[in-house]
């Protein structure tokens, strides 16, 4: 009887055991969920801190009335930084937002029977392209499906443009992500002593000099990355006013879209220019720009990408994370699972960063791979006269 009695009590701590860990386990499972919800305006506030410190250390170290006072240097920057990020409030975003709810409201009302008849007409003046015959209409491929695309484009269109201004509202938080910085930029200095001290003493000097690769690969490149995606703005926008003032100028209300969208795909390494492409692609086809306007905004995107690439970017960020773009593709897509925007954003310098600690506590991979030999004999030969 005493048996039984232990073995029913075994199975019922041990069931409870279970229980109790897979509660804690679900509990741990949305709490991080929530945690990655909610992550954006201090993950947004984070890289702001970041990418202000140093102007901040400089002023505090050289500009006479800040001379060895954080706040009063603190305050200075981060007055700019609200002057900008008022700015970027009040005049850029519903500028952006009312471009885009134009170009939605032409989809959805007449801009598909209109894209349509466009597309039927030049067929019918274009047999061909080469060797290849193309359809005399767009009905002909589409017929069965044009009410489905219809009723998808209008179901998609007021979705999509609510996720837009969702996503500037969230990633533009008007109180939380100014607040969250100025806290931040006030106390990154005491943060970074308080985890060093935390730390072993024997692993202090270690942790130190990582972090400061890690916070030079971070800093340096989302810095220089975030000059170079402004100049991109600036550039495409200037350089689409001018293509919609010669070949399109139905096209003209769209040009702040197409400049803004084309600047921050720029960071996004690899796909940036085909996000690009893409929108400039959409906006002439809906506005009927036609095909030669079509190709000259490919063309000239591809030429401002492939400047930018080998001439302005290397000048301002530098040579560069020096990640192999395979890791760097797989980071993107892990970043994109994981936290949306922000994860493509930081993706790239987030391998960068990695691949730093790797190489700290690793030596041997930042070194050059050897020359092998092409065969066992010719290596067993080398490390006989080696030996020699």
């Amino acid at each position: 009887m005493p048996a039984r009695r232990e073995a029913f009590l075994s199975g019922l701590f041990g069931a409870l055991g279970v229980a109790v860990a897979a509660l804690a386990l679900f509990l741990g499972y949305r709490f991080l969920e929530t945690a990655i919800a909610v992550s954006t305006p201090f993950v947004a506030a984070l890289v702001i801190a970041l990418l202000c410190d140093p102007v901040v250390n400089k002023i505090q170290k050289n500009v006479g009335f800040t001379k060895g006072k954080r706040a009063p240097a603190v305050a200075l920057v981060f007055t700019f930084f609200l002057l900008g990020f008022t700015a970027l409030i009040v005049l850029v975003v519903p500028s952006l937002i009312g471009q885009l709810q134009k170009l939605i409201d032409w989809i959805t009302s007449n801009g598909l029977g209109q894209l349509q008849i466009s597309v039927d007409s030049w067929l019918q003046s274009h047999r061909k392209i080469g060797p290849i015959a193309l359809p005399d209409s767009i009905n002909s491929l589409t017929k069965q499906y044009s009410d489905q695309v219809t009723a998808t484009a209008k179901q998609i269109g007021p979705k999509l443009l609510g996720a837009v201004v969702g996503s500037f509202s969230g990633l533009l938080n008007v109180i939380l992500i100014p607040l969250l910085t100025f806290f931040l930029l006030m106390d990154l200095g005491r943060f970074r002593r308080r985890l060093i001290f935390l730390l072993p003493t024997n692993l202090r000097t270690q942790f130190v000099g990582v972090t400061s690769d890690v916070g030079e690969v971070f800093s340096n490149y989302l810095r220089g990355m975030l000059q170079v995606s402004l100049a991109y703005m600036a550039t495409a926008t200037l350089l689409f006013s001018l293509l919609c003032l010669v070949l399109a100028p139905q096209m003209l209300g769209y040009v702040l879209l197409i400049g803004i969208v084309s600047g921050a795909l720029y960071i996004v390494p690899y796909v940036g220019f085909l996000g690009a492409a893409v929108t400039a692609v959409i906006v002439g086809l809906v506005t009927n720009a036609g095909i030669p306007t079509l190709i000259t905004s490919v063309v000239l995107l591809a030429i401002l990408n492939f400047s930018f690439d080998n001439i302005i970017t290397p000048k301002i960020v530098g040579s560069g994370v020096g990640v192999h773009p395979i890791v760097a593709m797989f980071a993107l897509l892990v970043g994109a699972s994981l936290f949306g925007l922000w994860g493509m954003l930081l993706a790239y310098p987030a391998a960068g960063s990695v691949q730093v600690v790797l190489f700290r506590l690793f030596p041997k991979l930042a070194q050059p791979t050897p020359e092998l030999s092409s065969t066992p004999e010719q290596s067993g030969t080398e490390t006989e006269s080696e030996a020699q």
